[in-house]
């Protein structure tokens, strides 16, 4: 019996990121108006507002727009053989690449959704048949805090290595430029600079750029549109238990509302899209390989798998439960959540190492990939972890390694001491004492380096074809020949930075339909019950592109809100 404070609404969504914004907006595009929106903590937008916020969806109005040639069929071949088979049901995938288009158009024309093409980022398996080179990645026009008015404050900030000094907010574009100090890195610091300074009423009663970009601006524009239409968000507000009736439809939620109990009724569905479960060390254990440590990732720390755990008390299959987002990360002392290193070890003269002191992979080709074969690699006989990213100093003068800015803007005399004492950064004046200082087999380090340092001179990494691909070439530095992602290690100090198997989510979860209705272990929907995002299991597995954790997750949100509304636009 429900008591007073119980309430009845049309749709129930559970998480505020991308895919659980999307999935309301549309169900209120499509006609059904009565939709609550819960987030568990006091900031709303997850996982998606701390992460860069691109989205890879081939054959988009923006690529269009930009002049890009694509089709359905050479995107649909990309991703079958980026895909291990009987890993997806290739409907899902077909559904992907046909509906995430229309549900951009959809967007465009009705809410403040936008999106800018990214002409230079590569499909991550560059190689492969279908691939191509740009403009499949998509990341957030950027917007003015302000717009959300007194929700400002509330929402959940882009990762910190996306800040300009922790204040200003960087596009993709500008990441990619300014950490490697490319050509124009001077002209763009400076504008950047400057719009935030000469918007005085802001700066001086802000810490952070009113410009915002990234994966809270792609929140935010989802969230400004929600507040067009004066839909609900409530914080502090997290689902514990699915309700369902007799028959196994599901009817709602139990929820904790500020600490009290509530139970919400939701006349047509419930709609997970409340993250993974990267932050659950149990969960880990239980499904993820070996070493695993909530610790190394940089998702959101609210992710614990509370769907997850709802949905398999009421008997909703799961797949691919050992996958994630992987990719390595870096945590300095003083640091509130790992930095992922995509940049860091793509750097021409960064290299990773184990206690043997041999590499791992390929340094500079895409985290995922580079992470699976970590994986491969580890045994007990032969850890990859711990691990370390080995640097001289001409990278540290030249690039943004980790916390480590270059080091005529922070001298090492100028970085906190617990860097040093910690274990987390070494520095020595020959590669030997390097190796020494940080617990590194001397030998094998000074074999690796002398091989990488050959490598540079011809241009060809022998072991692992570090600069073979064009995603390899995507954070390289095109002022280093004859290979833009190899150069030599022979600078003296020399550098050891703890590097560790991180991820940005877990991937494995619900199964779900091309409608995504969780589905039962025998393929039955349950009735009323849909996932979205990394509440579902992954339709793109090995991340064919910048951008496709979010992609889909807004896809099948669509799906979803076409689905429970009866509509079909």
């Amino acid at each position: 019996m429900a008591d007073a404070g119980d309430i009845s609404v049309d749709v129930l969504v559970v998480g505020s990121g991308n895919g659980a914004l999307t999935a309301a907006l549309c169900a209120y595009e499509l006609g059904v108006r009565d939709v609550l929106v819960i987030e568990k903590t006091e900031l709303f937008g997850g996982t998606s507002a701390t992460s860069g916020g691109g989205i890879w969806i081939p054959c988009s109005r923006y690529s269009r727009a930009a002049g890009a040639k694509d089709s359905y069929e050479e995107a649909l071949e990309y991703i079958r053989g980026a895909t291990p088979a009987g890993a997806v049901p290739p409907e899902m995938q077909e559904t992907y690449l046909r509906e995430g288009p229309k549900m951009l158009d959809f967007l465009h024309e009705r809410t403040r959704v936008r999106y800018e093409s990214l002409a230079h980022y590569p499909d991550y398996w560059s190689s492969l048949p279908g691939a191509k080179h740009g403009h499949r990645s998509l990341e957030p026009e950027p917007l003015m805090r302000s717009e959300l008015k007194e929700e400002a404050t509330q929402l959940r900030d882009t990762h910190h290595m996306m800040w300009m000094f922790d204040r200003i907010a960087m596009t993709q574009v500008d990441a990619q430029v300014l950490m490697a100090q490319l050509p124009g890195w001077k002209q763009l610091a400076a504008r950047r600079i400057w719009d935030h300074v000469s918007d005085v009423t802001w700066a001086l009663r802000h810490r952070r750029s009113r410009r915002i970009a990234c994966g809270c601006a792609g929140v935010a524009r989802l969230r400004w549109s929600m507040r067009d239409r004066s839909m609900p968000l409530w914080l502090n507000t997290a689902m514990t238990e699915l309700l369902t009736d007799d028959s196994g439809r599901v009817t709602g939620a139990r929820i904790s509302r500020n600490g009290r109990t509530q139970v919400v009724r939701a006349r047509r569905a419930v709609v997970l899209a409340a993250g993974g479960f990267e932050h659950n060390q149990a969960m880990r254990e239980q499904y993820l390989p070996q070493p695993t440590d909530a610790r190394w990732s940089a998702a959101a720390g609210t992710n614990t798998g509370d769907a997850h755990r709802a949905a398999l008390a009421i008997g909703a299959a799961t797949r691919l439960m050992n996958g994630g987002w992987w990719c390595s990360s870096i945590r300095a002392p003083d640091d509130p959540v790992p930095r992922l290193a995509i940049m860091d070890k793509s750097f021409p003269g960064n290299i990773v190492v184990t206690q043997r002191g041999r590499r791992i992979a390929n340094e500079s080709q895409n985290y995922i990939t580079y992470q699976l074969e970590f994986y491969r690699r580890h045994t007990p006989e032969d850890p990859q972890a711990p691990s370390w990213m080995i640097f001289d100093a001409r990278s540290r003068r030249t690039y943004f390694n980790g916390p480590l800015w270059p080091e005529r803007f922070r001298p090492d005399k100028r970085l906190p001491k617990s860097y040093f004492t910690s274990g987390f950064l070494t520095r020595a004046d020959s590669i030997g004492a390097l190796a020494q200082a940080a617990g590194i087999d001397p030998a094998g380090l000074e074999r690796t380096v002398n091989a990488m340092n050959e490598y540079a001179r011809t241009g060809k990494d022998l072991e692992h074809g570090r600069g073979d691909a064009e995603y390899d070439r995507y954070y390289a530095d095109p002022r280093i020949k004859p290979n833009p992602c190899l150069a030599p290690i022979s600078e003296a100090p020399f550098y050891a930075m703890r590097i560790d198997p991180g991820d940005f989510g877990t991937h494995g979860g619900m199964v779900t339909s091309t409608d995504a209705q969780v589905l039962r272990a025998d393929g039955s929907p349950i009735p009323g019950l849909y996932a979205v995002g990394n509440c579902a299991a992954a339709i793109l597995p090995t991340y064919p592109g910048p951008g496709s954790t979010l992609g889909p997750a807004m896809t099948f949100a669509w799906q979803a809100a076409k689905h429970l509304s009866g509509s079909k636009p």
